[in-house]
């Protein structure tokens, strides 16, 4: 994924950032195609283009967001 050092750094300790069983970075509950759609979308939304009416958006969130609470709660590991 297209994500600079102090983005993955950040990620990282939020506990947002994995790497899965091929070797690809991605975002903890979505796999390698998700991620990319995901960041794809955060960084449209963060730039001021409102995605959260957007449902596909929403749904890989939501996804993304319930696994990294099962690893920041402790019931689930990062890698």
């Amino acid at each position: 994924m297209d994500i600079s050092d102090d983005e993955r750094e950040f990620l990282r300790g939020m506990r947002a950032l994995t790497i899965d069983d091929d070797g690809h970075e991605v975002f903890v509950g979505l796999n390698a195609a998700e991620s990319e759609e995901f960041w794809a979308l955060t960084r449209r939304n963060e730039t001021g283009e409102d995605m959260n009416a957007v449902p596909r958006f929403k749904e890989l969130r939501d996804r993304h967001e319930a696994a990294r609470q099962e690893i920041v709660e402790g019931r689930a590991s990062l890698d």
